[in-house]
């Protein structure tokens, strides 16, 4: 039987860019990851390729301190549980 894992927020982004990059970098380490919309963020995306709203980066639970490390990496502060 599989053991279900919890998604944990690591970040908010200020953007769908910088999202889509922070996306980008936790798959280079193999890190399922993926965004959630604040606000009309993905209404924006859809129409105008952005949104100034910003995104939550969601990762599982076993893969949180690998995520936070990939952001410190890439010269990001993670956010604590």
């Amino acid at each position: 039987m599989m053991k279900e894992h919890e998604a944990v927020k690591i970040f908010t982004t200020v953007d769908n860019l910088q999202a889509e990059m922070i996306l980008a970098s936790l798959k280079e380490h193999n890190i399922p990851a993926y965004k959630k919309d604040l606000g009309n963020a993905g209404f924006l995306n859809m129409y105008t390729g952005n949104s100034r709203f910003g995104e939550e980066i969601y990762v599982a639970d076993v893969n949180v301190e690998k995520a936070r490390r990939v952001l410190e990496g890439i010269g990001l502060l993670p956010e604590e549980e």
